[in-house]
């Protein structure tokens, strides 16, 4: 069983949202995966499960709420894949997780506002050797400028992170989705479609253990 968490110091920078991503894209792979979510007060991935189930939506995501590690560790067994979407905001918690992930995502936006806590919560969880190559950063929520998101890869490969070699669009359509229950490529959308699929490939790819990502 493998595991993939999502994790951030500030929330809005889609953390939950390629969770869901991940999850949905490993369950259409044939694999059996956890949602796991982590943040109690709002439960996003548990209601967005339930709200998929209610509407028939195949395949089914399984998704609980667990408050620790250890319960995770007692509870969890039969699964493929286990994504873990965390707090918008680091803690010890975030660390225990991290270090018992197979690959740590970061999601960030491409202003310094995003960049800023993202790369100081990498450089945290960097120093610890358990984590070792494990951390990436995902440009999430971009816009339709190039100059910004070339200037944010810069920023982050200056920083020495790896970062996932694909980019996950701001786009009014993917909210929609998840409001109804679908996440990435099951967009009715084929633009939409087209972009969540290379998302989707490299998210999964490398929670595999062997998907590309751009070097530092």
């Amino acid at each position: 069983m493998r595991i993939a968490s999502f994790v951030g110091q500030k929330g809005g920078v889609g953390k939950s949202t390629l969770a869901r991503v991940l999850a949905v894209a490993a369950a259409r792979s044939q694999r059996r995966v956890l949602l796991g979510d982590f943040d109690l007060e709002q439960l996003t991935c548990v209601e967005w499960s339930a709200l998929r189930m209610r509407q028939g939506i195949e395949p089914e995501i399984d998704a609980r709420a667990f408050k620790s590690l250890k319960k995770l560790r007692k509870t969890v067994t039969g699964y493929d894949l286990v994504v873990v979407d965390t707090r918008g905001l680091a803690d010890e918690l975030t660390e225990d997780v991290s270090k018992e992930s197979d690959v740590v995502f970061l999601p960030t936006g491409t202003s310094m506002d995003d960049l800023r806590p993202t790369l100081s919560l990498a450089r945290r969880l960097a120093k610890s050797k358990a984590l070792g190559n494990k951390i990436v950063i995902v440009l999430s929520k971009t816009g339709r400028s190039e100059r910004l998101v070339a200037q944010a890869e810069s920023i982050i490969f200056e920083a020495g992170f790896d970062m996932l070699n694909a980019v996950w669009p701001e786009r009014d359509g993917f909210q929609s989705d998840l409001d109804m229950g679908r996440a990435g490529s099951e967009s009715s959308n084929p633009h939409l479609k087209q972009a969540a699929l290379e998302v989707e490939q490299a998210l999964l790819a490398l929670t595999l253990g062997h998907a590309p990502v751009s070097r530092s």
